[in-house]
């Protein structure tokens, strides 16, 4: 079987979307499936990628308006090169998951879409553009399935949709978690040396934009009476420096580390204490899994996904959506105390997540639509 993976967004920029792309390609291909991934030109990150597949780029074609065709055209001059492809699978509803369902009824062959969030939220710059969000709304009635990563994603594309058009279409396949790569040796870390975080921390790890909920998570803190504690938060994005600026007040006590990867990111994993995670929106958390796979619970808010693999006094903490005084109160409880019991429930959440896992979900949804079932 040969299966396509387009993506406007890859490696080597760094986020949950181009992880688990990589992730679930790499696990689809220990299962003997050849895949390959055409992904679009990153404009800000540079560097070289390894990956064990064939991967091919495009440019950004400048408009939403010919994104689509665009995109089409390097699907067809990839078959050409490679040759055709049983089922191709569109990362984001657009512009990839609409390229990908036009080439496959012009050529015969399934479609897949897999919105990744900031695709169909609310805040989506699509819904402001109604040629993109037509086309996009179309791609998702128009594929033959539809995979959503949490029962949120699955309400958003059913209300863009209407139940007509999404029953029998939409698929739950959450997303998975490399458990052996986040377990692995981290002592080569800068992070293993670093006097400041001798301590007990709390860790907060993403991008740093509003939407992850990072300035509540400063304000919860700095309410905390837990002097001996500090607060990580490790990533980069637009808001960066008004997160600094808003905890400037606190002096040493929080870190900013920026972008983490390989065996920093490791080492943060598995030597906070837990994680905080209170994201105003997000579509299924890959860093939850991230955590638990090192052994550590969450406290998260209730947003979309974080609620469906967090359990509220089990794996960790459920706080209520944009409350600092709830998330404070569950900060006061996780730095008061021992956490044993949370932290072996969140290694046993972790367990049933593997890519290898996940993978055998996609081929068995691979061969419905090859079959021509719902």
């Amino acid at each position: 079987m040969r299966v396509l993976h387009v993506t406007d967004t890859f490696l080597p920029k760094i986020g949950g979307a181009e992880i688990a792309i990589d992730q679930l390609v790499r696990a689809m291909g220990s299962l003997g499936v050849e895949c390959a991934v055409l992904a679009q030109v990153n404009r800000s990150a540079k560097g070289k990628v390894d990956v064990p597949y064939p991967l091919r780029r495009y440019r950004w074609p400048g408009s939403s308006r010919w994104a689509g065709w665009w995109i089409g055209k390097h699907i067809a001059r990839m078959e050409r090169e490679m040759g055709a492809f049983d089922v191709l699978i569109g990362h984001h509803a657009f512009p990839p998951g609409y390229a990908c369902v036009t080439h496959g009824q012009r050529t015969g062959r399934p479609a897949i879409v897999y919105p990744r969030g900031g695709d169909i939220y609310e805040v989506s710059r699509f819904r402001k553009k109604p040629g993109a969000w037509r086309k996009l709304s179309w791609a998702l009635a128009s594929a033959s399935s539809v995979v959503c990563a949490s029962e949120a994603m699955e309400g958003i594309v059913r209300e863009i949709i209407g139940e007509s058009a999404a029953d029998g279409r939409l698929t739950r396949i959450p997303n998975g978690v490399n458990i052996e790569e986040l377990r692995a040796d981290a002592s080569a870390s800068i992070y293993a040396g670093d006097a400041r975080l001798h301590g007990p921390f709390i860790l907060g790890l993403g991008r740093t934009i509003r939407r992850k909920g990072f300035h509540l998570l400063i304000d919860a803190f700095s309410r905390l009476n837990a002097p001996t504690w500090k607060l990580v938060i490790a990533g980069d994005g637009k808001d960066l420096e008004t997160l600094k600026a808003q905890a400037a007040g606190l002096a040493d006590r929080v870190v900013f580390t920026g972008l983490v990867v390989d065996a920093d990111k490791r080492w943060l994993l598995q030597n906070c204490r837990f994680m905080a995670a209170p994201s105003l929106e997000e579509s299924f958390g890959n860093v939850a899994l991230e955590a638990m796979a090192c052994g550590k619970p969450l406290v998260a808010s209730r947003a979309s996904g974080f609620a469906e693999i967090v359990w509220d006094g089990e794996n960790g903490r459920l706080v209520e959506l944009g409350s600092v005084e709830s998330l404070t109160t569950a900060l006061a409880e996780y730095t008061g105390r021992q956490l044993e019991r949370e932290c072996e429930a969140a290694a046993r959440t972790a367990e049933a997540f593997s890519w290898r896992s996940i993978a055998g979900r996609y081929l068995e949804l691979i061969e419905r639509v090859r079959a021509g079932r719902k």
